[in-house]
């Protein structure tokens, strides 16, 4: 941690001029005008979706988006963080995580578009189509960064104690100066949660992930006939619901479904390979939470009319090596599909 972070200003004949420092900002309001303005001050690719925003735990300084599609929650100080602040952002931090995904997303909706922060009329669909599809479920848990202008002891104790175990808590402190009419401020990451004074390592995102499926399909010759049984299937599925999860030579459909104690998860339904079995192969995949609601009888009939195998991660499959295979199998299958759709809407 810097201690102490002195600044001269040098002209051009190598002359100094002492710039003196300030120990905080005017007020906490005018400190998030500037981060709200500028949140690439924080970190590269934030998107602010939330300030002042309500919380079980209290009002929130400012809530984001990161590059990763990870929710973010940012305490501010306008001077010395001390260590009522990680109990602060540890409470709302809580009080989001016990939220579903889906109540998150209607949350940020309904309270954006306030103080500088842009309008998000459908979370859901802005993340969508921010994320390339992508899971909502990735906003959770929030990563956790408290802001100020230096910390004591206590507080610098607490944040190693807390970012060294399963929570991803940072500290990020200001160094300001005072020149002129302006207001000079230099970052310093205090407390990351992998120990290094640095901006984390980035995930790779859903469109790098579309992007690496592309460049393998291409790469293989698979692209046209794997995306022709996509297409196929994609359109006997719901225009709204359903999220298309990218994997290194395919991809699953995926549908919010209920679980226990009336949470809701992600659960697949139906999945296409090109070259997961071997070479030149390609495959869709029945998983089990379509195998349950299609019901005995509709894989009973999807079995007499194609040869299924076991699927490695549960459910079954069917492979083909071209158009003329996938066409004599194709009706039965997207029969199957209609009748996993209609009694999922029906349930």
């Amino acid at each position: 941690m810097i201690r102490e972070l002195k600044l001269w200003a040098v002209d051009g004949s190598n002359r100094i001029e002492f710039v003196p420092k300030i120990s905080q900002m005017p007020t906490e309001w005018e400190f998030e005008n500037v981060l709200v303005s500028n949140p690439e001050m924080l970190e590269p690719g934030l998107q602010l979706v939330g300030r002042q925003t309500p919380t079980a735990g209290g009002w929130l300084d400012l809530l984001a988006v990161d590059g990763d599609g990870r929710l973010v929650v940012y305490e501010l100080k306008r001077g010395n963080l001390a260590r009522d602040a990680v109990t602060q952002i540890l409470d709302y931090a809580s009080a989001l995580n016990s939220m579903t995904p889906a109540q998150v997303a209607k949350h940020i909706s309904n309270r954006s578009g306030e103080a500088g922060i842009p309008r998000i009329e459908n979370f859901e669909q802005w993340y969508a189509d921010t994320f390339e599809d992508d899971d909502l479920s990735r906003l959770l848990p929030p990563r956790m960064t408290l802001i100020g202008f230096g910390m004591d002891e206590a507080t610098e104790r607490m944040a190693q104690f807390v970012s060294a175990g399963a929570v991803e808590l940072s500290v990020i402190t200001f160094h300001g100066f005072r020149r002129g009419g302006e207001t000079l401020l230099a970052r310093q990451i205090e407390v990351s949660p992998d120990g290094e004074n640095q901006i984390r390592p980035r995930s790779v995102t859903a469109a790098e992930q579309r992007q690496a499926l592309r460049h393998y399909l291409k790469e293989h010759s698979y692209e046209q006939f794997f995306d022709r049984i996509r297409n196929d299937i994609r359109e006997r599925l719901p225009q709204q619901g359903p999220w298309e999860q990218i994997g290194k030579t395919g991809i699953s459909f995926r549908f919010m479904d209920p679980g226990p104690n009336g949470s809701k998860s992600w659960k697949g339904y139906f999945g296409v390979q090109a070259g997961y079995l071997g070479e030149g192969i390609y495959s869709v995949s029945i998983l089990p939470q379509a195998e349950q609601l299609g019901g005995d009888d509709a894989l009973g009939r999807l079995g007499e009319s194609v040869d299924l195998s076991e699927w490695p991660h549960g459910g079954h499959s069917l492979s083909f090596k071209n158009s003329k295979e996938w066409e004599k199998t194709c009706s039965a299958v997207l029969e199957f599909v209609d009748t996993v759709m209609q009694n999922r809407n029906e349930r």
